[in-house]
């Protein structure tokens, strides 16, 4: 036999073969054997597409933008055909000098411009660090910082931005959890921190928004280990809030898994890990009726050692968010004001060692997590609750 006659002949046996083994699994599963995911994830890509989940129209030359960010919002009109976020989350922190307050106040200024310019609200997370490391709660309850923090804010006013540029100021954010340097204070602490913050802001700032977010579990300010959170009252932290300086209560929930060469379940089910209740007696507390969820669900984790990573399939993700919906939605049937702000970078590389994200840098809509989200903003949409987002371009 001919070599060309040889590989033809072996050509078709493949291909009978292979009919052979179709034909069994029809009629033993009823279930094609091709299906398998990738040809389903087009199916599923051909769906979303048409469907689109934008809640607005597409904000124009993203792209092209100095930020971030906003590049990275592109990204996510591609997969949604628009625009399908009302707030984007960025990261802030506080200064420890006249000299860094005008500097840092200036470098934020000009972020809030080009938000400002790509008509994208922002919500601006104020963290409790310096260029010396983390903020002592004491030393600042006592009023070492204040100063910096008026020039700060009043820098921002000279640089031409308003009240509603401004957007939503978080300050001292997760303030529950044991990574901040507050190991000798206690949560009325955090509360006049908050306070006197927010108070610096809106003497110069009096129609800017503020908010307080707390994770829904709470640690003791020198236990890390992640396994020993209690889902407890947060209103410690908040009864001294004078009610009407807030304008929002942001709660933090996150799923958690353990490693694969580590025993024991994880927490996926959001009832536990980001329960309405919570944010209802703190929204109440508090004297507001807006109320958002800080969250995410992870596609991979502890990406850095090969032996203890995991990986989240698409459906399993698609759960947890369905949980998160729930809970989103029994706050809207109160008569909140509800968003959910989804945190979605891929910190595979990091100390993290995370991917939050749902595709890869620069590939939107090549993942069957792409579909998983397009799903979730429709949802969202249906139920009248907003999508925020954090995220960022890395290249």
């Amino acid at each position: 036999m001919k070599r060309k006659d040889f590989i033809i002949s072996m050509l078709l046996f493949v291909l009978s073969s292979l009919a052979a083994v179709h034909l069994t699994s029809m009629a033993m599963l009823n279930k094609s054997v091709f299906s398998f995911s990738s040809l389903t994830f087009l199916e599923q890509q051909k769906t979303y597409q048409t469907a689109g989940c934008g809640e607005t129209k597409k904000i124009e030359n993203l792209d092209k933008s100095n930020n971030v960010q906003l590049r990275k919002l592109a990204e996510y009109q591609t997969v949604c055909n628009g625009n399908p976020v009302a707030r984007l989350m960025l990261f802030a922190d506080m200064p420890n000098s006249e000299p860094d307050a005008t500097a840092k106040a200036k470098k934020i200024a000009t972020i809030l411009k080009e938000f400002n310019q790509y008509g994208v609200s922002p919500l601006v997370v104020l963290e409790p660090i310096t260029d010396w490391g983390a903020v002592d709660f004491k030393e600042f309850r006592n009023g070492f910082y204040d100063a910096w923090l008026t020039a700060y804010f009043t820098t921002l006013k000279q640089e031409g931005i308003t009240d509603e540029q401004m957007g939503m100021w978080v300050p001292f954010p997760e303030a529950n959890l044991p990574y901040w340097n507050h190991q000798n204070s206690k949560p009325d602490d955090f509360a006049a921190n908050v306070t006197k913050t927010i108070t610096i802001q809106k003497n110069i700032f009096p129609k800017s928004k503020a908010s307080v977010m707390l994770n829904s579990a709470t640690y003791e300010n020198d236990d890390f280990d992640w396994r020993r959170g209690e889902y407890v009252s947060l209103l410690p932290y908040l009864k001294d809030i004078p009610k009407g300086l807030i304008d929002s209560f942001g709660l933090q929930g996150l799923p958690w898994m353990p490693a694969a060469n580590q025993p024991g379940g994880g927490v996926a089910d959001a009832n536990e890990y980001l329960s309405y209740k919570l944010a209802d007696e703190a929204a109440k507390q508090l004297g507001v009726q807006s109320i958002w969820f800080n969250t995410g669900t992870f596609g991979r984790k502890y990406t850095l050692d090969a032996e203890r990573t995991i990986t989240v399939m698409p459906e399993q993700r698609k759960d947890i968010l369905s949980g998160v919906l729930v809970q989103a939605k029994k706050l809207r049937d109160q008569g909140y004001v509800v968003a959910v702000n989804l945190f979605a970078e891929d910190k595979s590389r990091t100390e993290e060692a995370t991917d939050w994200a749902y595709w890869p840098e620069g590939k939107p809509k090549t993942t069957p997590d792409s579909a998983v989200f397009a799903d979730f903003v429709r949802e969202l949409k249906r139920g009248q609750v907003d999508l925020w987002l954090f995220d960022t371009h890395h290249q």
